[in-house]
């Protein structure tokens, strides 16, 4: 792990390389995960780790930026993010229509808000649409919230002297099977949950006791309904605004909800440090053999996590559908 230091302009002002004492390296696919970092507390660090610099690796493409410095004991402990984290401090004023392409739909919203330093969207072919009016986010809920009900990715990426926010989305390879009886990983942690799940929302507008409008998303597919109330009197109707178009917007609250309210089916696993980054990576589809478990589970790598020692890395993988909490 060989680690870069950039300001807030991207100019690189420390070679860390592998001289750190710690790091935390976490990437999720369409959610923003942490990182820390544990330096030296040297004058030469002391004087340049600050809060919204960014940290890169030569071996990926994702930034990281930290949001938050400590000294102590002789030691700098840098906290941050995967540098999409920046979206959040960027608000969307208005309406997102139903059946738009999320890359043009996302960059006109953020071309049109008050933009990050150095940070812009890039251009894409993606052909992936979301079929929910959405308003009124910041720019990371507007990423997660289509990204996540679409099965895209999105990621922070250093070009030179700018931050591009890409959205990607890896085709299926039914070629990438990985097994514990292959010897290509090892199952750390298996968790099947349906705690948090809800797949039908009741949702609540604006009016008093029978005149209050409600209206329903049914997610179930015929599976056991598990139902969620959503008390969205904070919607009202617009002056002129019809019937239809307000109960959109509170069917739109409800789906958001329900996003939030998924399962957990969840695998952690150990990879061979030789195949991890080279053939696949976070986003890609992996089907993984459970056999004492009498599962087969195909899903996108959706997050993984590093952590690096006195010259000793662990990577854990997390694949499945994991629950989502914002």
């Amino acid at each position: 792990m060989k680690l870069s230091l950039y300001d807030e302009n991207l100019n690189r002002i420390a070679i860390i390389g592998g001289k750190f004492i710690s790091c935390m390296w976490s990437e999720g696919y369409n959610t923003v995960q942490p990182f820390t970092l544990e330096l030296q507390a040297t004058p030469e660090y002391k004087a340049v780790v600050k809060p919204d610099c960014y940290v890169g690796r030569a071996d990926r493409k994702t930034l990281m930026v930290i949001k938050t410095v400590r000294v102590k004991s002789g030691r700098i402990i840098a906290n941050g993010h995967q540098a999409a984290r920046c979206m959040e401090d960027v608000s969307f004023i208005g309406t997102i229509k139903a059946g738009v392409n999320i890359v043009k739909s996302l960059k006109t919203a953020y071309d049109a808000s008050d933009r990050f330093q150095n940070i812009e969207f890039a251009q894409s072919d993606l052909d992936v649409t979301y079929d929910h009016d959405i308003s009124n986010k910041s720019m990371l809920v507007l990423l997660e919230t289509m990204c996540q009900d679409t099965d895209t990715g999105f990621r922070a990426v250093r070009e030179g002297k700018k931050i591009k926010i890409e959205l990607y989305k890896p085709p299926v390879n039914p070629n990438r099977v990985l097994a514990e009886q292959y010897g290509s990983l090892k199952i750390d942690e298996v968790t099947l949950s349906t705690a948090n799940k809800r797949n039908k929302a009741v949702v609540l507008g604006e009016g008093e006791g029978d005149a209050r409008k409600c209206v329903v998303v049914d997610l179930s597919n015929g599976e056991q309904k598990r139902t969620l109330i959503v008390d969205a009197r904070d919607i009202t109707r617009e002056e002129g605004e019809s019937l239809p178009s307000y109960e959109a917007r509170l069917e739109a609250r409800g789906y958001e909800e329900l996003l939030k309210k998924q399962g957990t089916w969840e695998c952690a696993i150990n990879p061979l440090p030789q195949e991890f980054g080279e053939l696949y990576d976070l986003g890609d589809v992996i089907t993984v053999l459970l056999p004492d478990y009498k599962m087969k589970l195909q899903s996108r790598l959706v997050r993984f996590t590093q952590q690096s020692q006195n010259n000793v890395i662990k990577t854990v993988l997390e694949i499945g559908t994991i629950t989502i909490t914002r």
